[in-house]
């Protein structure tokens, strides 16, 4: 099973998923806002929001 990180704030937002060979991407179903761009991994279970800067990496501390 695979995650889509597209963030906290569009949870429960209708959305279609378009999807190629090494990309998703999350679409707002009323508005066509773009929410979230994900590159496909299959070693990985979660697909981080490419459009987003990561938040706090552990051992990322100052």
């Amino acid at each position: 099973m695979h995650r889509l990180g597209i963030g906290a704030e569009h949870r429960k937002k209708r959305v279609i998923l378009i999807a190629d060979e090494t990309t998703v991407t999350v679409v707002h179903l009323t508005t066509g806002e773009i929410l979230a761009t994900n590159t496909i991994n299959p070693d990985r279970s979660y697909w981080r929001n490419t459009q987003k800067e990561p938040g706090r990496w552990p051992g990322s501390f100052s």
